[in-house]
C-alpha cells in the first residue's frame, strides 16, 4: 500500500485536508499515544555527529511514527492548541530536559504532517504542560491537545 506524504501535497490540498477533517471546537480535546520512546536530546546530538544527513532520517522516522499515529486515531484539527505531554519511560536514566527536548520535535512535525495542526508556530501552539512517569512494562508518550481556539 502507497502511503501519501502530506508534505508533498500542494498547499491548496493540504488546506482542504485540514478543512474538511473534523475540527475540535473550543475545549475540545483529544488524546493520542504513541508507543515506545521517542529518541532524547543526546540521542538526536550523536546522530548528527556521525553524518549530517542522521538527523534527517531520524526525524522523517519519528515524525512519520506520530503522523500515523494520529491518522490512525482520527485526531481532530486544532486551529489553536495547548498540549499536555506525558513521557512514560522506562527508568529515570534521562533528564526531563533531554527527553522532552527531543521529542517535542517529533510530536510536534507529526500533528503538523497528520493536518492536526496548521502549522507549530506561535500561532497555533498556545503552551505545553510536560510531565514524566516511569513505567517499565510500557514505555509510552501519551498528548492531549487542548483546542484554545475562539
Amino acid at each position: 500500500m502507497t502511503r501519501v506524504d502530506p508534505d508533498k501535497l500542494p498547499r491548496k490540498y493540504r488546506l482542504q485536508a485540514s478543512e474538511s477533517r473534523d475540527r475540535a471546537g473550543p475545549g475540545g480535546r483529544a488524546r493520542l499515544v504513541i508507543p515506545g520512546q521517542l529518541p532524547a536530546l543526546n540521542e538526536i546530538l550523536d546522530a548528527c555527529k556521525k553524518h549530517w544527513s542522521c538527523y534527517s532520517s531520524l526525524k522523517k522516522e519519528y515524525s512519520e511514527i506520530v503522523r500515523d499515529m494520529a491518522v490512525i486515531n482520527k485526531i481532530p484539527f486544532f486551529p489553536e492548541a495547548e498540549l499536555e505531554i506525558t513521557y512514560y519511560c522506562p527508568d529515570r536514566r534521562k533528564d526531563p530536559d533531554n527527553i522532552s527536548a527531543g521529542g517535542k520535535k517529533f510530536i510536534l512535525d507529526g500533528l503538523v504532517s497528520a493536518g492536526v495542526l496548521e502549522d507549530d508556530s506561535w500561532k497555533c501552539i498556545k503552551g505545553f504542560k510536560e510531565s514524566w512517569k516511569v513505567d517499565r512494562e510500557n514505555p509510552r508518550v501519551e498528548i492531549t491537545l487542548i483546542d484554545v481556539s475562539k
